[in-house]
């Protein structure tokens, strides 16, 4: 895809998302009545919307979120194309395509119907993919706030990227111990992070046996997958087995070519053969 189309695209797709938010949503309490609005703000604990009066006009009113048990957002047309995005490993398209709303729709995301968790999450992903430490750290944080076993899982894994991008790799390690192989998607997080502290450390086998882990348990998170090939090359390399590593590489050019990682590991195949 084009650098010209994806902006074209991106910028339909926001039109097309003000457009539908700008329309009535549905919002239904816990006592079964349903209210139609055209206008929704997050203050504090409390939604406030804009009804119809009985004398004409509108009138603003607030619900607490504790009284909320659903609210009809309109599903994000960047959605499904940053899901594909993640599919093909392309984790620059799925920061352009998830910024917008996971930015403006943060005050809603602990909202029953928000589509903010799962754009978060694709984001969270992208950003460990291009080693953006700090900010995949402070949107583990407030992925965490949601407070729910998904939740926990990602926030205690992607919050690890702080003491990566800190060089407190003796916090990755504990972190990583503390949640078991086999967890969910912030078990794979975290073991992203152990491989690349222990890759800084020349510690070539942890390195590649954290990496490992998420190839063989974790091979459907296809985001992750380019980034822990190409850390599994270089402890390869460290370890001194050019074969593997040139496998590892090959296997990012072929499956993930739209990937951050695939030209540097066109680069370092390129190296590594006339070595």
């Amino acid at each position: 895809m084009s650098p010209a189309f994806l902006r074209f695209s991106m910028l339909m797709a926001g039109l097309c998302f003000v457009a539908s938010f700008a329309g009535a949503q549905e919002i239904t309490t816990s006592d079964g009545k349903v209210y139609s609005t055209t206008s929704l703000k997050r203050s504090g604990n409390a939604i406030l919307i804009k009804i119809s009066a009985d004398a004409g006009g509108s009138i603003e009113m607030g619900l607490p979120v504790s009284r909320i048990t659903k609210v009809a957002f309109a599903e994000p047309p960047e959605l499904s194309q940053a899901q594909e995005a993640t599919a093909a490993g392309n984790a620059t398209e799925v920061l352009a395509l998830t910024d917008s709303y996971v930015s403006s729709q943060v005050d809603f995301k602990d909202i029953t119907g928000s589509w903010w968790p799962q754009m978060a999450k694709l984001r969270l992903m992208a950003l460990v993919a291009v080693e953006k430490n700090a900010e995949a750290a402070a949107l583990a944080r407030q992925i965490g706030s949601l407070n729910t076993p998904d939740s926990n899982t990602l926030s205690r894994g992607g919050t690890l990227f702080a003491s990566l991008e800190s060089g407190d790799s003796g916090a990755v390690v504990l972190g990583a111990k503390g949640l078991p192989k086999a967890s969910g998607d912030g078990a794979a997080l975290a073991q992203v992070a152990l491989g690349r502290a222990m890759l800084a450390k020349m510690d070539y086998v942890q390195a590649l046996r954290a990496f490992l882990t998420v190839k063989v348990f974790y091979p459907s998170m296809m985001m992750l997958q380019p980034e822990v090939l190409f850390g599994a090359a270089q402890a390869y390399v460290g370890l001194g087995d050019t074969k593997r590593a040139l496998l590892s590489l090959n296997e990012i050019e072929t499956n993930f070519p739209h990937s951050i990682q695939a030209p540097k590991a066109k680069k370092m195949a390129e190296n590594l053969s006339k070595s």
